[in-house]
């Protein structure tokens, strides 16, 4: 069983959780493993825009921070693995 800390939230992609304490994107891995995600940040040299890039069914999404603290607090289900 996985159990989260009261910190996390869900996102609209499963499998991201948004950690409202540190502000930070984290994915969980099939092990049960927290993994924090990398923030792109942009500029006139790449073509990333600002927030993290996700994958979601083979699909690049991205998440702009102000969508991230817009999130509220919520309880999240439990896993079984």
């Amino acid at each position: 069983m996985i159990t989260f800390p009261p910190e996390f939230v869900t996102t609209r992609y499963p499998g991201y959780y948004w950690n409202t304490k540190t502000q930070r994107l984290f994915s969980i891995k099939v092990t049960g493993e927290l993994r924090e995600m990398r923030f792109n940040k942009a500029n006139q040299w790449n073509h990333y825009r600002s927030g993290y890039q996700v994958s979601y069914k083979g699909r690049r999404h991205y998440f702009p921070i102000e969508y991230l603290k817009t999130l509220n607090s919520q309880e999240i289900p439990v896993v079984y693995k």
